[in-house]
């Protein structure tokens, strides 16, 4: 993950910008995905394009396992990416291209099996951003993310058993692609300064 960091920041830095707006937004989806704290920072390189760089982060484990339920969606997410807006920057349609990369643990929630890992991969999103009042943004998106993760799935939450594959080798630090959604699914406030 400190890697990940480390080169978005350099690619972040490197970008020649003659900007004329910032933004901060956040996505009230991702908050009530169990409470994940997230934020994403944008800067306009022209008219019709901005660069994003964006965290989530979710600590929180909920249940009790004294009562045989405890349920997660921990994550550290980080990513970077552009936007190609229609007709304005942070006004209208736009389509969005992002690299991100997560630390999860997921589980209890639907089944009893976790799993946790790291992934890695290309997003691609679309939405609508409208305009509130002179700094304030209202937007809406969808997007998804693909690539591939390193994970290790375990029986429950808490317990620590491995689960195994069907020939009983266990499920630790496997490989496999995914796509899933990205945090380009959003309902969010945007402030424009």
């Amino acid at each position: 993950m400190k890697h990940c960091l480390v080169w978005i920041c350099c690619l972040w830095t490197a970008l020649p910008l003659s900007a004329q707006k910032f933004s901060v937004s956040t996505n009230l989806l991702d908050w009530a995905n169990l409470g994940t704290v997230n934020l994403q920072a944008g800067i306009s390189a022209s008219r019709h394009l901005t660069l994003h760089a964006g965290i989530r982060y979710n600590p929180w484990q909920y249940g009790s396992a004294e009562k045989g339920r405890v349920f997660q969606n921990k994550a550290r997410t980080a990513s970077v990416g552009a936007r190609f807006w229609s007709w304005n920057v942070y006004s209208s349609w736009w389509f969005g291209l992002n690299l991100q990369c997560e630390e999860y643990s997921r589980g209890g929630l639907i089944a009893e099996k976790t799993e946790e890992g790291r992934a890695g991969g290309l997003g691609f999103g679309a939405g609508y951003s409208r305009m509130l009042s002179g700094h304030w943004n209202f937007d809406v998106g969808f997007g998804f993310w693909a690539g591939a993760s390193r994970y290790t799935q375990y029986c429950c939450p808490r317990c620590g058993r491995t689960l195994t594959f069907a020939d009983g080798t266990p499920i630790r630090n496997a490989w496999k692609g995914f796509i899933w959604p990205s945090n380009d699914v959003r309902i969010g406030l945007t402030y424009v300064f």
